[in-house]
């Protein structure tokens, strides 16, 4: 055999086995993408009592929408009486640290490239986003909630800024869970997982908040990562226009004529 085809057969066995190596490579990063959902998974479920106390802390203790059932509700509401200005709400600050600390790790993970929307999507669902709502407004510093104190106790408000007064001491969180529930928003905006009229009350506001929003992931990335991810940035900013109103600029943006059908396929059920 000449040496012209030994290094031929060379030439293509290298190839082969650089395939192989890159096919290896894929493997081995998609089965890191589906531990770590599945540790994101186990851990979130797990922390579904802390959950069902932020969404009370956000709300008010009498909103007919909680997660908790009610005899854990009633025990919150012990808890809330319980308030002393002068040391801090220990269940409260656990609550908050512990769902912060998870959907900040999550979105961190999201922003790094190591994990897809699409994949840390069905970890959370509607199940999160639908009463989120308490959650979004503790994390945005210039909410303020108007109690009624004859049918809501004062110290009810008293522990939301304590956990409003957390997360402004801890910003980087706040800003990662914010961009966090915005991409879980577009997914699900894009899926049609969400009712007629919550997509559309969302467009609505992102009318005003939408370029905000947008901005805010586009920093975290760079402020991951550098320059060296910038079309992660790119991706993940222009992402968040699939839960804004579709436009010539945007065209993978909600229609509302697909919106009005499908708000009225959805009334045709009750």
């Amino acid at each position: 055999m000449s040496d012209s085809a030994l290094t031929a057969i060379a030439t293509i066995l290298l190839v082969l086995v650089g395939l192989a190596q890159v096919f290896i490579l894929i493997s081995q990063k998609r089965q890191t993408r589906i531990a770590l959902i599945t540790e994101y998974r186990n851990l979130w479920n797990k922390s579904k009592k802390y959950w069902g106390n932020i969404v009370y802390i956000g709300r008010s203790s009498n909103e007919y929408y909680q997660v908790v059932n009610k005899k854990r509700l009633n025990e919150l509401k012990e808890k809330t009486l319980e308030y002393n200005l002068s040391e801090p709400t220990i269940w409260a600050r656990e609550s908050v640290q512990k769902i912060c600390g998870i959907l900040s790790e999550i979105s961190t993970r999201l922003l790094q490239g190591h994990l897809d929307i699409a994949e840390t999507y069905p970890i959370f669902g509607t199940e999160f986003l639908r009463p989120s709502r308490p959650l979004r407004q503790l994390l945005e510093p210039e909410y303020k909630h108007i109690f009624s104190y004859e049918t809501d106790p004062k110290q009810h408000d008293q522990i939301r800024k304590e956990v409003q007064d957390w997360l402004t001491y801890h910003d980087g969180i706040r800003r990662r869970c914010l961009i966090l529930i915005d991409l879980l928003w577009a997914e699900a905006c894009r899926l049609e997982d969400l009712p007629p009229l919550e997509m559309k009350s969302g467009a609505d506001a992102k009318k005003i908040t939408g370029k905000e929003n947008r901005k805010r992931v586009f920093e975290e990335v760079f402020r991951l990562n550098g320059i060296t991810h910038l079309f992660l940035a790119f991706k993940l900013s222009r992402y968040l226009r699939r839960s804004e109103y579709y436009s010539f600029w945007n065209e993978t943006g909600i229609k509302k004529s697909r919106l009005e059908k499908n708000r009225k396929n959805w009334l045709a059920r009750f």
